[in-house]
């Protein structure tokens, strides 16, 4: 009873936060603009400023200098910054264009094939793309941890891949960059959809350095352990996420948590 008002007293408290803007790139541009003005025939300086458009979202203009860029050199130089503007305008044909014309001249390039990966995935060719993440992840360092996502996810949808191969996927990524918990977390996924409750509270324990004095990570282990049948050891978890919310600042992430909690209650009851 003392947890149900506890429960209570805490979801009447949630309130919305508001988001933070992102800078413009206003400020690069106009360098970069003074620098054309002085030295209009370079091309470089056209690549910067279209490249500075591009992540600013302004896609037209960027496309306009980099076409500008095309006519003073080696058209090969501008290709990687085509082939990002018009995946992000969508426009897939193009882009792999580029993309291919850059790494015909300039061979694993990291940030080209992981581009082409994605678009790739995004045009449906699952296996191509598959074949370009595994280029990127044989070359690059630090391989961003959402491509081995992209990968496994893309296993999920192919025949003879699956479960296994996406999971193994993962792990790869796992092995390489350490326990990330955006790689772990959708393993778990993966190994609650093939029902293996154990190896899925496996992983979710070497989540417990980074993650485990929040309460999202005991409300989840509790999750797990209800459908593991342990609605004690459950329930350890759950009041001790109850515990910390009380004391924590309402955030809408944490609102969730809290009902997704209120909700895990009631089925430990019912195990009881």
């Amino acid at each position: 009873m003392k947890n149900r008002l506890l429960i209570v007293v805490l979801l009447s408290a949630a309130h919305s936060f508001g988001a933070a803007a992102h800078p413009s790139a206003e400020h690069a541009v106009g360098m970069i603009s003074e620098l054309i003005q002085a030295r209009p025939e370079e091309q470089g300086l056209y690549i910067q400023r279209g490249s500075a458009y591009s992540n600013d979202g302004q896609l037209e203009r960027a496309l306009v200098d980099f076409n500008k860029a095309e006519t003073l050199g080696e058209p090969s130089r501008v290709a990687f910054d085509q082939g990002v503007l018009h995946y992000r305008m969508r426009e897939f044909d193009a882009a792999r264009g580029y993309f291919d014309t850059f790494l015909k001249h300039f061979p694993g390039h990291p940030a080209s094939l992981e581009y082409r990966a994605r678009l790739l995935r995004d045009a449906g060719e699952y296996e191509a793309a598959l074949a370009d993440f595994d280029a990127y992840f044989a070359i690059q360092k630090q391989p961003n941890p959402g491509d081995y996502v992209s990968a496994a996810k893309m296993m999920m949808g192919l025949e003879g891949r699956g479960v296994g191969s996406a999971l193994a996927m993962l792990d790869k990524g796992i092995a390489r960059l350490g326990v990330i918990p955006q790689l772990q977390q959708y393993a778990i996924e993966l190994e609650l959809e093939r029902k293996n409750i154990a190896r899925a509270i496996d992983r979710l324990e070497t989540l417990e350095p980074a993650l485990g004095e929040s309460p999202e990570w005991k409300v989840e282990m509790g999750e797990l352990l209800l459908l593991a049948g342990r609605p004690a050891d459950a329930q350890q978890f759950f009041d001790e996420a109850l515990a910390q919310l009380a004391t924590l600042r309402r955030t809408v992430a944490r609102q969730r948590v809290l009902e997704k909690l209120q909700k895990l209650q009631g089925k430990t009851d019912e195990q009881s």
